[in-house]
């Protein structure tokens, strides 16, 4: 006799949190298995830059995947070499040298590495409200405790600097940030000497948070005053999500390391760090590979979004949707006084929603239920709970950018009629 078991699940950890269960998609929209339609406000965590199953990186992964799946890291593939020359030619280094991964995590882990290599020092400096991954050594940068219980100690210590919040802008914050930094280095000095300054240009898991090119600027000079590296992961960022290429086109210094990712694949497991030869290679041969570092189907799959990417012009593309979601999601403000903080950076959105001042957790949930009725998948977070934010695939058309707005829009009015006490 076979025994019955319990359904199975998957672990509460990973588990599906928002939605139905999706059977395909297209474009801005997943469907479920009886063709139901959704709007992701997601982009699937933000790497479906180009929209669901876009036909030319879907072509160029299958055609890939009748060639050649796997090599393993230690052999080449031309898809492989492909990648790498793709991403070298955008960047912004004269003499590039590229080191694959296979998540955005994975590249943080590896910039470490090679900062350390590069500059002999052991700490490392991150800020208020990042979002670096979370396996150990990115784990430790990222900001949020929460994530943290159950991980080991990692190697080398980390310092954590704050930046000005944008939503709250202050007359001496510039000053004062300088000030802080300085202080912060002087103590990751004391602990080891730093190795590198980490930080997104955009804080986008906290509710799309832009760090301004002069701060930028100003981490870069202090860092590089130090003898650290400064690291951008523009994993959520780059190559055009956030109105630019790369952060450093609005930048007077240079990055030394960029990390890329979620664009870079979009939709499959590919990233990447790229900086000058010189430094890249400073972290000897053997010292960080992986299994499915340079995967060739994922890699295949990146040319095909690079190419993408500078045929469409996708950072103008998304600086052009950035302003229409920043005019729209303003006027919603003006009808209700409660939405605060509207922000854009490119293709990423973001508001808060507030009462009496201070942040309301409770109607943001009621903004993104009300969306979810709508079949509209957007995520909520920011510092307090209290942000809605709205990142969806750069090439939507007309149709497709009234179902969000719409939706948003009724969303946001039955979130004002709710009670306090409903909320």
């Amino acid at each position: 006799m076979t025994e019955v078991k319990a359904p199975v699940s998957e672990a509460r950890s990973t588990g599906t949190v928002l939605g139905p269960e999706f059977a395909t998609g297209s474009g801005p929209w997943l469907y479920t298995e009886d063709g139901t339609a959704w709007f992701d406000g997601t982009s699937g965590s933000g790497a479906a830059t180009l929209g669901h199953q876009h036909p030319t990186v879907t072509a160029a992964a299958a055609r890939q995947l009748g060639r050649l799946t796997h090599t393993g890291c230690k052999l080449g593939s031309d898809a492989r070499t492909r990648m790498v020359s793709a991403i070298g030619r955008i960047s912004p280094y004269e003499d590039p040298a590229v080191l694959p991964t296979t998540t955005g995590a994975e590249a943080v882990e590896s910039a470490l590495k090679i900062a350390r290599a590069f500059t002999g020092h052991r700490a490392v400096v991150a800020f208020r409200y990042g979002y670096h991954g979370k396996t150990a050594g990115a784990l430790a940068l990222t900001w949020r405790d929460e994530f943290k219980a159950y991980s080991g100690r990692t190697a080398g210590p980390v310092v954590r600097a704050e930046l000005p919040d944008p939503r709250r802008p202050h007359p001496d914050d510039a000053r004062d940030f300088a000030a802080a930094l300085s202080a912060s280095l002087d103590e990751a000095d004391l602990l080891g000497g730093t190795a590198a300054v980490v930080l997104e240009p955009v804080q986008v898991t906290e509710g799309v948070l832009t760090v301004a090119s002069a701060l930028l600027d100003e981490i870069a000079r202090q860092a590089h005053s130090r003898g650290a590296l400064l690291v951008l992961d523009e994993i959520y960022t780059g190559l055009g999500r956030a109105g630019r290429m790369f952060a450093a086109e609005a930048m007077t210094e240079r990055p030394d390391l960029t990390l890329l990712g979620k664009t870079l694949g979009n939709g499959f497991p590919v990233a990447a760090v790229v900086g000058e030869r010189h430094v890249v290679d400073a972290l000897p041969a053997g010292v960080q590979t992986s299994t499915f570092s340079g995967h060739p189907v994922s890699c295949a799959a990146a040319v095909a979004v690079l190419d993408t990417v500078v045929e469409a012009d996708l950072p103008a593309r998304a600086r052009a949707l950035g302003d229409r979601l920043l005019a729209d999601l303003g006027a919603l403000a003006e009808r209700h006084p409660w939405i605060g903080a509207v922000r854009t950076a490119g293709a990423l959105a973001a508001f808060d929603c507030v009462r009496d001042g201070l942040p309301d957790p409770a109607r943001a949930r009621a903004v993104l239920r009300g969306a979810l009725d709508r079949r509209l998948l957007l995520f909520g977070g920011g510092p307090e709970g209290a942000s809605v934010k709205i990142v969806p695939p750069v090439l939507l058309d007309d149709e497709a950018y009234r179902y969000l707005m719409n939706g948003l829009s009724a969303a946001i009015a039955e979130a004002e009629s709710c009670s306090e006490e409903s909320l």
